[in-house]
């Protein structure tokens, strides 16, 4: 590299400072605070249809069922979409949102009709909080920095 391209280009990035390291796990946090609510407002919305359209129930019933499943999953997406926009990677958020609505589907169906899952079922439950943990985590760039100087 030329002498006057050094200061374009360094080798190493440029440290963040204390403030914006702060503001940028604010943004984390308030991402995924986001992305769970939405997939709570959307295993929300999942149990309200399943309920409006039962096959004992009546037509008052149903037309509240279906006020709340929309209600619900407009909320979703606000929810989402203010995750999006917090979130450093769509990719986060997409699985936080999924994780969470796993979850929450999982606790909404043990308390409205008794449901309990599988052994397999939590295990790919398990599998992906782990992948969520890979994907927060902060990790070291994958570049290496070269000791000499090519000509």
């Amino acid at each position: 590299m030329a002498a006057g391209t050094m200061a374009f280009y360094p080798d190493t990035p440029a440290p963040f400072r204390r403030h914006l390291k702060a503001g940028a796990m604010r943004r984390r946090f308030w991402g995924v605070f986001n992305c769970l609510c939405a997939g709570a407002f959307g295993a929300l919305a999942a149990a309200s249809a399943k309920l409006a359209f039962g096959s004992q129930v009546t037509t008052t019933f149903c037309t509240l069922g279906i006020i709340v499943m929309a209600t619900t999953n407009s909320m979703m997406w606000m929810f989402f979409s203010r995750g999006l926009s917090f979130s450093m990677s769509s990719a986060i958020a997409s699985v936080t949102l999924t994780f969470s609505n796993i979850l929450s589907s999982a606790f909404l169906g043990f308390v409205l009709y008794g449901e309990c899952q599988e052994v397999l079922w939590w295990g790919g439950v398990f599998l992906i909080l782990c992948g969520l943990i890979l994907m927060h985590r902060n990790l070291p760039p994958l570049r290496k920095v070269l000791s000499h100087k090519q000509h």
